[in-house]
């Protein structure tokens, strides 16, 4: 039986500006401490943005927050510049971006590892007490992977080593440093802490493959483990779509008309004016932060924007929904995106639809499992064809609670506890 988890993450609450880059880690924390595991996470300190209301999540959980003085000297920064008052705006934004670009190229992999050798140290300190043999490294920043690989080569077999993946690092072109030579390192980097991890989460089937193919002599896929994210909490009792005209379709969540971005509305936009000229009566509700610098909302009247909502009304919302829409829109490394919106419309137990390229998981997940329909982003064609077909499709497995809560996120880390039980 474990005796107790170190989680090291470089951003924990309430050091960091987002909820998506440390619900991962405050879910699974809760969850070893309510599975009688003595848990401890080591993270560093920074700008205080507040604990996103995740504070009753840590009760039993042991924190230890290192000083991070360059974190907390780029989140002041943003800070600075992001105020309503701050006047040249543009400017500064600029010179932090080049700046940070700059240190970029110079500190491979990325500025973390700057930090590497601190929490190395404090978590030795910790390990030696005697009260952890568990060790889980959860990344970006990748550089973290690094303090896990020097563990596993200081104490051996006496720590189990678990390197958790959310998202890719040299097998992605958005975290693989650009050129040969910091290219040829960081892959040395990965590979030496790939080599040491025990085992190897993923929050994405594409991920492990990519790993394996790029490091074949690390046999990764024996030491691969898929845990998705998965939605906190229990499913939301099951209620029948209604399919009345018009089909009630909800997007929840920000989206934007940036023709460079992911989720870029306008081909969205333009498909549904195709469908509605073609016969179809459907109804678009964006709920969350719709941000259009050169689309005028009043040319397409089948659209409504929709007041801000109370996250304990979210779900009761999207159940009036007949349809939940998940819009990715840059072909570019989708293949690995399952994005945690997925999760929540899962755990609404409404149909999906998904309107993105072919490749992204979230579009393969929901064809596997019958959970909605596949639109094609890139085919018009193919993606008018499945709006006709709305009315007539069925979902079983939405009415199969023991399938849904295999979603959550206690269902998807319940995968690590039988792994770990396998290991010692």
């Amino acid at each position: 039986m474990t005796r107790g988890v170190l989680l090291i993450c470089q951003h924990f609450v309430p050091y960091t500006p987002s909820v998506g880059g440390v619900a991962r880690v405050v879910y699974l924390s809760r969850f070893l401490v309510a599975n009688g595991i003595n848990t401890t996470v080591l993270s560093s300190d920074g700008v205080n943005y507040g604990d996103f209301g995740f504070s009753k999540n840590l009760a039993g959980v042991n924190v230890t927050y290192l000083r991070d003085p360059l974190k907390s000297s780029v989140q002041s920064s943003l800070r600075i510049i992001n105020k309503p008052t701050t006047r040249h705006k543009g400017f500064f934004m600029s010179i932090l971006r080049i700046s940070k670009s700059i240190l970029n190229r110079l500190v491979i992999p990325d500025l973390g590892l700057l930090m590497v050798y601190k929490y190395y140290k404090a978590a030795s300190k910790l390990i030696e007490s005697g009260s952890i043999d568990t060790v889980f490294v959860s990344t970006p920043p990748h550089s973290m992977q690094l303090v896990g690989g020097f563990l596993k080569w200081k104490f051996g077999n006496k720590i189990t080593l678990i390197a958790d993946y959310r998202d890719s690092w040299n097998t992605s072109t958005i975290f693989a440093p650009v050129g040969p030579v910091s290219g040829f390192f960081s892959r040395k980097m990965e590979k030496f802490s790939l080599a040491r991890a025990d085992i190897v989460t993923f929050v994405s089937e594409p991920m492990i493959s990519k790993l394996d193919k790029m490091f074949p002599d690390l046999y990764l896929v024996e030491k691969g483990l898929l845990v998705m994210n998965g939605f906190a909490g229990d499913p939301c009792s099951f209620t029948i779509p209604k399919f009345e005209d018009p089909i009630r379709i909800g997007y929840f969540g920000m989206a934007d008309d940036d023709p460079n971005g992911y989720r870029d509305v306008e081909p969205l936009l333009n498909l549904t004016s195709t469908a509605v000229r073609s016969g179809l009566n459907i109804k678009l509700f964006f709920y969350g932060t719709l941000r259009l610098s050169h689309l005028n909302i009043a040319d397409y009247p089948y659209v409504e924007i929709c007041e801000p909502i109370a996250h304990s009304d979210v779900h009761l919302f999207m159940q009036s929904m007949d349809y939940l829409l998940l819009l990715h829109t840059n072909p570019k490394n989708s293949d690995e995106v399952v994005t945690g919106k997925l999760f929540d419309y899962l755990q609404a137990r409404r149909p999906i639809i998904c309107y993105s390229p072919e490749d992204m998981e979230a579009a393969r997940i929901i064809k596997k499992f019958g959970l909605g329909v596949w639109a094609d982003i890139q085919s018009t064609d193919q993606a008018i064809e499945v709006l006709q077909g709305l009315k007539f499709n069925h979902y079983p497995v939405l009415q199969d609670e023991q399938i849904i809560s295999t979603f959550s996120r206690d269902g998807q880390y319940l995968k690590i506890l039988e792994r770990l039980r396998d290991n010692h």
